[in-house]
């Protein structure tokens, strides 16, 4: 199968907002293997080893799927694979993204939350969370984690160097 890119829908997309506020002014830049855009459902889905980019966020999965309202708007962005991955610079002061792998990533624009299901992982600095389903939330950096009796929740953190 030929491989293809498509960003042919940027331009009916306006800006996330995600992490940084600078990332806002950025484009949004996805390159999949296939495209399928419904505009009269507001919807795209995209396949073959997407990367949806932005500024310092990424999202990468085997299928992405974007959901738009009725001005084009990007309100959901879903990415699912083995694994799907996300990574961000919250601030300005991190030496290092944020990142995240899981099998469904979603992220919802309205509350700029990122909640990561099955085999989930969140890596901040030297730190990692793990779990079923890890909560995250992009603005704060509030972290919920939820397990279960197979997949409990873990938290590993390390000292700070003085």
């Amino acid at each position: 199968m030929e491989k293809r890119f498509f960003i042919g829908l940027i331009p009916l997309i306006p800006a996330l907002v995600f992490a940084l506020p600078e990332d806002r002014d950025e484009s949004i830049k996805i390159e999949a293997d296939n495209a399928l855009i419904n505009e009269k459902e507001n919807q795209a889905k995209y396949s073959g080893a997407v990367v949806v980019t932005q500024g310092t966020l990424k999202i990468e999965g085997d299928v992405v799927n974007l959901k738009t309202n009725e001005n084009g708007e990007v309100e959901t962005v879903v990415a699912k694979g083995k694994p799907a991955r996300f990574e961000s610079m919250r601030r300005r002061i991190d030496k290092k993204s944020v990142k995240g792998e899981a099998e469904k990533i979603y992220y919802t624009y309205e509350t700029d939350r990122v909640v990561l299901t099955g085999d989930a992982v969140i890596t901040s600095e030297e730190s990692a969370f793990s779990g079923s389903e890890i909560i995250y939330d992009l603005d704060s950096g509030r972290v919920i984690a939820s397990g279960d009796k197979s997949q409990r929740v873990n938290m590993t953190l390390q000292p700070k160097n003085k």
